[in-house]
């Protein structure tokens, strides 16, 4: 385990195979679920060690891009999920970043429906955020919540992120498009 960053109360540290069983309670929870990946999208513990414990190719070019999947605690243990990673081909053009820019994606869901409104999730995406700016150079970090997803969008402004702009149908939701917010920081 490699602790990345930690501010009062609260830590970021790399996923370890110990956590494989909980983020698969997280990632079967219908309350994440219908915010985050969709109920119809659940992950038992090889679909866990298949999404977050592997290298990740850009489908763009084929080649493996930067990515860390990460574990938000506070003093009482883990609270939620992050991950981060170098933006690929396809994302950073349609982001409007050169292929060179140092810019990254970031994806958070707080595993614990009994911490939500307590502004946990925004404090988690200034850690992760000091931590990319900070430690891997990161010029620009983007988000890009479903539309409705409200509890994500305020999290993320909170964070100091903007909102850049609409991205039409960028995701499918439970077999549904929907519409993302392109966000951004700085």
């Amino acid at each position: 385990m490699a602790l990345l960053r930690s501010a009062p109360g609260l830590r970021l540290r790399t996923v370890e195979p110990a956590d494989v069983p909980l983020l698969a309670r997280w990632r079967s929870d219908p309350r994440v679920l219908e915010l985050y990946a969709g109920r119809d999208r659940p992950l038992d513990e090889e679909g866990v060690r298949a999404r977050y414990f592997r290298p990740h190719r850009d489908p763009t070019t084929g080649r493996f891009y930067e990515y860390r999947a990460c574990v938000a605690e506070t003093g009482s243990g883990p609270v939620g999920f992050v991950q981060y990673y170098r933006l690929p081909r396809g994302d950073a053009e349609l982001f409007g970043c050169p292929p060179e820019e140092r810019a990254y994606g970031v994806d958070l869901f707080l595993g614990e429906p009994t911490l939500w409104g307590r502004g946990l999730g925004s404090q988690v995406l200034a850690l992760v955020r000091d931590h990319l700016v900070e430690r891997r150079d990161a010029r620009r970090i983007f988000a890009d919540p479903r539309v409705e997803n409200l509890r994500s969008v305020r999290a993320l402004e909170k964070a100091g992120f903007r909102k850049v702009r609409v991205l039409p149908a960028r995701s499918v939701h439970e077999g549904i498009r929907s519409d993302c917010w392109l966000m951004e920081y700085p």
